[in-house]
């Protein structure tokens, strides 16, 4: 019987060993990746003048400035629903060249001139890419609106 119960505290130490080293693993897991998203989050900030939209659906955008390497100077930002009379809520796309797309949302309210866009993926150049910026119109130029905010590059 000392034999079968020493078995039986064995394999519990055992599988107790086993339990705390995967948790440690998963620990450090969580920490790293966390760390190398947290590495990974830049801020953004773009200048895009919209002299030429009139609120109907496709009317776009171009990037005046940027601080964001895939997101060069005159790619153009489509607005693919058309504006209500107090509201913009569109989805969205960056067109940064052939095949260099991003996808989003953009809800932009024209009492206050403040907004928010979210980007959650796209192609070539721009694939993995993701955003969340505050929309505000500049004070003094017309036309003239401000992207300030967070963006990334996921690897898959």
């Amino acid at each position: 019987m000392v034999d079968r119960t020493g078995r039986l505290g064995g394999v519990l130490v055992l599988a107790a060993a086993a339990f705390s080293l995967a948790a440690l693993v998963f620990s450090v897991s969580a920490t790293a990746s966390q760390d190398r998203a947290a590495q990974a989050t830049k801020q953004i900030h773009v200048t895009k003048d919209c002299s030429g939209t009139t609120g109907v659906a496709g009317n776009f955008c171009t990037i005046r400035s940027s601080n964001v390497k895939a997101l060069k100077v005159g790619s153009k930002i489509f607005y693919l629903q058309p504006a209500a009379k107090t509201v913009l809520n569109s989805d969205t796309a960056i067109y940064a060249g052939p095949g260099n797309i991003a996808a989003g949302h953009c809800l932009l309210r024209f009492a206050t001139g403040v907004g928010l866009c979210t980007f959650s993926d796209g192609t070539g150049t721009l694939a993995g890419f993701h955003a969340r910026v505050r929309v505000t119109a500049d004070t003094s130029i017309p036309h003239l609106w401000h992207w300030d905010g967070t963006y990334s590059f996921s690897n898959g």
